[in-house]
């Protein structure tokens, strides 16, 4: 009970401290192609803005100066982000991980509910939370998601719920505010109106 207790809490106060880990675990975005530049897809994340994730045009056009990016990896139709960089700030010990291209990289969210290692019966080692099926016994969630949910339960959804909506950024009316309509612009010059002759003498 107490190492469930400080596993909590160390969890809590990695996310209060880091509150992009939500936000990147809560989009669902990632490798997507983006609204602007079709042919790219969305493999870059800030965790400053913490704006939907973007795609190499968008980081290149946007001021994202002195801000810690996050570049996403596509794995087994997963999306993954380096081991040594997620490592900096929070625990993935536990976490099954996957050499890409020479690097390590860990996957962001929980593997697909139809993904074919769930229904296969001769494995022994499986996510604590999702049930996928590990080749190796060190490994015990699949995701960053399955390692915080199987932590907080419940209360990470509430998180994801109470945070920002990452993917649908909208600007939201306030609620009681009143409509202002718009100025109406008045001509400099007044209108000419309808031309007459001048009379005949």
């Amino acid at each position: 009970m107490v190492e469930s207790m400080k596993e909590i809490f160390e969890v809590q106060s990695c996310i209060r401290r880091f509150p992009w880990l939500i936000q990147m675990v809560k989009s669902r975005l990632f490798h997507e192609l983006c609204d602007q530049h079709i042919k790219e897809q969305r493999r870059y994340f800030c965790c400053d803005c913490m704006i939907p994730p973007f795609c190499i045009v968008c980081f290149k056009k946007n001021d994202h100066k002195d801000h810690l990016i996050i570049q996403a990896f596509r794995c087994s139709n997963q999306t993954g982000v380096r081991k040594d960089f997620i490592s900096n700030y929070m625990d993935i010990s536990g976490i099954h991980m996957f050499s890409v291209n020479r690097s390590w990289i860990v996957f962001i969210n929980q593997r697909c509910e139809s993904d074919v290692h769930c229904f296969r019966n001769n494995v022994s080692h499986r996510c604590k939370v999702c049930g996928w099926a590990f080749e190796t016994a060190s490994s015990a969630f699949c995701s960053v998601e399955c390692k915080f949910r199987s932590v907080l339960g419940s209360q990470l959804d509430d998180m994801m719920e109470s945070s920002d909506d990452v993917d649908e950024p909208v600007v939201k009316r306030k609620e009681n505010s009143e409509d202002v309509s718009e100025p109406i612009m008045k001509r400099k010059h007044r209108r000419k109106g309808t031309p007459y002759r001048s009379p005949f003498y």
